[in-house]
């Protein structure tokens, strides 16, 4: 049990850095597109043209706030919207060559940031760490599935509020 506690301390630790991190470059960034903004511009160039619904479910997030999102990129010229081929009456959003430049450039000041981070890092202890974090991320991603799962279906049968939410 040592073992896990020392992992649940480094793992709180971890976001808590991270969001201290987020807090000071958001506050650096000025006119800068956020991280909720790049990851819609992201999902975009990865999923090609989409409606704006498709887009907040891709997300996981709600229309209202990703159509709120949405106008702003689209004012700045990082996405447009074009008329849907098949239902002329629905748009679909399109990534524009800006909105790709702005994924290069997080891209770049991204994979920068992280060579910083890891310099002194053997190829090693690289891989090592690639591969342990890429399991670790799968396990928490699941059983907090499971867990939320459960949580609904314990909730449906008894009426108490959710149950089993993890950080």
């Amino acid at each position: 049990m040592a073992g896990i506690a020392s992992v649940t301390d480094s793992v709180v630790d971890l976001l808590r850095t991270v969001r201290r991190s987020k807090a000071r470059l958001m506050a650096a960034a000025s006119d800068d597109v956020d991280s909720a903004m790049q990851m819609l511009l992201r999902t975009v160039a990865a999923e090609g043209p989409l409606r704006a619904s498709a887009l907040a479910a891709g997300v996981q997030s709600d229309l209202s706030t990703v159509s709120r999102q949405v106008t702003t990129l689209v004012t700045r010229g990082l996405l447009e919207r074009r008329a849907d081929p098949v239902d002329g009456r629905a748009s679909l959003l399109v990534l524009t060559d800006a909105g790709q430049a702005v994924i290069a450039e997080h891209e770049h000041a991204r994979t920068a940031f992280f060579e910083q981070v890891l310099s002194g890092w053997s190829p090693d202890e690289l891989g090592q760490f690639a591969h342990l974090l890429e399991r670790f991320t799968a396990a928490y991603d699941t059983t907090h599935t499971h867990w939320m799962t459960d949580a609904k279906r314990h909730s449906a049968r008894t009426g108490d509020p959710e149950e089993g939410t993890t950080a």
